[in-house]
């Protein structure tokens, strides 16, 4: 059987073929492989002078950086795209259930064998992103090393459970029902000169529930319900609290306004949820006392800014809500944003040893007050992201990530990167994102970083710009649980 075409070795020898299958006799004879008769890509010979071209000029392409960052689409998030596409703009009508969902092991590098850069121990950096966060964390201790009361034990059992929650699932398992049950007895025969170690346990407690990947989604919920609750029984109304009193209800108070936002934007929310976002704050300071002024560093700024931050949370209404951009609502978002811009937060005086400490701490309060605004401006009023003022505070918010080049604070990084927009900006994001991981590798931040991906790549996958509101239900609720921003 032959073929009508010369086999290419034929072709480039330019010598007669016999075209024979499957293979050239020619060849054979010339003991070489035959290439046979099929297409395939050429490329003209060196001396081709008929099919030869020369450029006239040289094309010079620049190297490119090894430093290049890539947000990666997955086909999920193509789905989710399409889904959003699909729905109205009411975040009610939202059949979450076909998101994806992040893996269930929320923390990227959890070497928990190594200390941070910073010195601080990694069980410290579980309870607070501050930077002396050991000062909670050597208070924790001695509640935990009084004696062998319940109240102790439990705070004990507690921190046993975090510290082996990277190391030894199993056995932070057996410390966390030990924590349980020795916080049960302390509850049913509360003290209150034992108050301070009840609540203390009851916070470990909620949150080695957010670090539990096997947990409800109550069961964060469930447990500071149970602080904010003995909070509540053992503090005064409007008073104002010093000391381990106060470093504690502060700490209480910081995890309560970051379950606000989380449960705010969580769409599979139910009542038990939202009436615990709603219960009344319990703050260490009296509403006009100097010291809520003051930036405190278990929080990140100060008691002031963190209760607006709260009543930012509770002004966002949902787009179809009727409340939504009413003469009342935009007189409370008005008096909001103006209590927000003229917030004063003051440092305590300090040694020459800690001006650099000082220098981060106060650029820290102020991204949180531009996070305030900017969350205002685009999810309470649902200000287009080209809108004068909301470019203003996004040009001044980015400044300042590029001057301090990490943020452990999860909230005021999420809410500034979202508005991240150019390849610089994203880039500025990441590269805070990258040493903040690098000082902080267990907690919250890797999860943050996840959800601002998550973000831009919808907005990536979308025409315009995406309703903020639909944008932050959407990462938020994409998690298995409502995630801490704390």
């Amino acid at each position: 059987m032959q073929t009508q075409k010369r086999c290419w070795n034929c072709r480039d020898r330019k010598t007669a073929c016999d075209r024979s299958r499957p293979t050239c006799r020619k060849c054979r004879e010339r003991k070489e492989t035959c290439l046979g008769y099929g297409i395939k890509l050429s490329w003209p010979r060196e001396n081709d002078r008929r099919r030869f071209t020369r450029a006239k000029g040289h094309c010079l392409f620049p190297v490119q950086s090894g430093d290049l960052e890539f947000v990666n689409t997955s086909s999920e998030d193509i789905e989710v795209s399409q889904q959003l596409s699909r729905l109205h703009h009411s975040p009610k009508s939202y059949e979450m259930m076909w998101l994806s969902q992040l893996p269930r092991m929320t923390m990227g590098r959890a070497d928990c064998t190594l200390t941070p850069p910073n010195g601080v121990t990694p069980v410290a950096r579980l309870i607070s992103s501050s930077y002396d966060a050991d000062d909670l964390y050597g208070l924790l201790l001695r509640l935990s090393i009084n004696d062998d009361e319940k109240p102790t034990l439990a705070t004990r059992h507690a921190i046993s459970a975090l510290s082996y929650q990277h190391l030894d699932k199993d056995k932070a398992l057996v410390y966390q029902t030990n924590a349980v049950c020795a916080l049960q007895s302390s509850i049913e025969a509360l003290v209150p000169s034992r108050a301070i170690q009840t609540m203390a346990a009851s916070m470990l407690l909620s949150i080695f529930e957010t670090l539990n990947f096997d947990s409800s989604s109550l069961g964060w919920s469930i447990f500071f319900c149970g602080t904010k609750t003995i909070a509540r029984l053992v503090t005064q109304l409007h008073g104002t609290h010093y000391g381990d009193e106060a470093l504690i209800l502060d700490w209480i108070f910081y995890h309560d306004a970051m379950y606000k936002f989380s449960i705010r934007h969580w769409i599979k929310k139910d009542d038990d949820q939202t009436q615990l976002a709603g219960l009344t704050k319990v703050i260490s300071k009296a509403i006009f006392a100097p010291e809520r002024q003051t930036v405190v560093p278990i929080l990140g700024c100060s008691l002031e800014l963190l209760d607006l931050v709260c009543q930012a949370v509770d002004a966002v209404f949902d787009r179809d809500d009727p409340r939504h951009l009413s003469k009342a609502h935009i007189e409370t978002i008005r008096s909001l944003e103006i209590r927000t811009r003229n917030a004063e937060q003051r440092h305590t005086s300090v040694s020459e040893t800690a001006l650099l400490e000082l220098s981060y701490a106060a650029n820290i309060a102020e991204l949180y007050r531009l996070a305030t605004l900017v969350y205002l401006c685009r999810v309470g009023r649902g200000a287009p992201h080209d809108s004068q003022g909301v470019q203003e505070l996004v040009k001044e918010s980015f400044t300042l990530l590029d001057r301090i080049k990490f943020c452990e604070r999860p909230w005021p990084l999420f809410v500034i990167a979202l508005e991240a927009r150019t390849e610089e900006s994203r880039q500025t994001v990441l590269t805070v994102l990258e040493e903040s991981l690098r000082r902080r590798p267990l907690g919250s931040v890797y999860l943050t970083s996840r959800m601002i991906r998550d973000a831009w790549v919808q907005q990536d996958l979308r025409d315009g710009d995406i309703d903020p509101l639909i944008l932050y239900n959407l990462v938020v609720s994409r998690n298995r649980v409502p995630p801490s921003f704390a």
